[in-house]
């Protein structure tokens, strides 16, 4: 297995977002024990005898995991703890997430911060770990079982699926197709093995089937990504190509909803609206413009990160949790509140 440093972290980003302009083909995704990741480097200045937590997550390559990655560094500056942070390259990559595991549990991790990349596989791994008493804390993602960790911060994924297509709804409405006309909405997931993608599909589709008209319709056809936005790409254009009557995209997760973002674009197709998950770039972009129709349902990842470092810090001090999750919150950003929200990012007032 080949190991990466957080070092070419940026190198990684940009040669994935350039290749998109050459195409591939959809392929099945990876899921055997051979893939690249991320070593554990340290974000904080190592001390001795300040407690030694050890961050896995699943990917590395888009804002919305930075974010996470900013909160638990802030936090660990704040409270003295030194912060190793490892990933895996893909997405569903579980099998590399156990190994991260066990070489944390080597290194004499006091604490585990995990962003499962499936949320049955992992549970028994992780409970044997939290038996011994190490405090486990998970961001994004929760594991079926419930007794294999501390706390868990993320989105309620259900009520932000919902959210997503209430939203798909009104620009629908608001950019003129008519109740009566045909009008597909296509969708593209991550992964279908996190429980954070079922739950937001669940929401999706239950709100959808309640509220939208007969002849607007979800496509059976889920694609699928991975996490590579290069796939993504691809799988949108072909989306368009074999469903002419797509009126609608939907993107489950961050690189979905750029991949989304990037064949709109390559198509030149602004009839087609978007909905999709967190605030990169290029979906900024599209949200801003007065081109495009799109939307963008945002989480508080950085809170995740943050706090979930905080609770480790407690436990390991002795202080007990009794809450075993947190929503940490969405809201929509679109074309009427996407300057005030930037300029929240940055601290700006005006």
């Amino acid at each position: 297995m080949k190991k990466r440093s957080l070092k070419c972290f940026f190198t990684v980003l940009m040669v994935s977002l350039l290749c998109l302009c050459l195409g591939c083909q959809p392929k099945e995704p990876e899921t055997d024990n051979t893939q690249d990741y991320f070593e554990y480097e340290a974000v904080t200045e190592i001390q001795e005898g300040r407690p030694d937590v050890y961050v896995i997550l699943k990917v590395l390559t888009s804002q919305y995991w930075q974010d996470i990655v900013a909160g638990i560094t802030d936090a660990g500056n704040e409270l003295g703890c030194n912060i190793y942070i490892g990933s895996t390259t893909v997405e569903s990559d579980w099998q590399t997430q156990q190994l991260l595991l066990e070489e944390a549990k080597n290194a004499g991790a006091d604490a585990i911060i995990l962003a499962p990349g499936n949320s049955s596989m992992l549970s028994d791994t992780v409970k044997a770990l939290h038996d011994t008493g190490t405090p486990i804390i998970l961001v994004d993602t929760i594991l079926n079982d419930t007794s294999s960790f501390d706390t868990c911060y993320m989105t309620d994924n259900i009520q932000a699926g919902e959210l997503a297509a209430e939203e798909m709804l009104r620009l629908l409405k608001e950019n003129g197709i008519s109740e009566q006309e045909p009008a597909s909405i296509a969708i593209q997931i991550t992964s279908s093995s996190s429980q954070t993608v079922i739950d937001r599909l669940a929401g999706f589709n239950q709100y959808w089937s309640a509220n939208a008209p007969e002849n607007w319709i979800v496509l059976d056809e889920v694609r699928q990504n991975n996490g590579d936005i290069e796939l993504a790409g691809q799988n949108c254009i072909e989306l368009l190509e074999t469903y002419p009557d797509i009126k609608g995209v939907f993107g489950c997760n961050n690189s979905s909803t750029v991949g989304f973002v990037k064949g709109l674009m390559q198509a030149k197709r602004n009839d087609v609206i978007l909905v999709g998950f967190d605030y990169a770039d290029e979906t900024a972009q599209l949200v801003a413009s007065d081109e495009w129709a799109a939307s963008a349902v945002v989480q508080s990842q950085y809170d995740m990160g943050y706090q979930g470092l905080t609770d480790a810090f407690y436990l390991l001090n002795g202080n007990p949790i009794d809450y075993k999750f947190v929503d940490t919150g969405t809201r929509v950003i679109n074309q009427e509140n996407h300057v005030e929200y930037e300029r929240s990012l940055t601290g700006d007032p005006k």
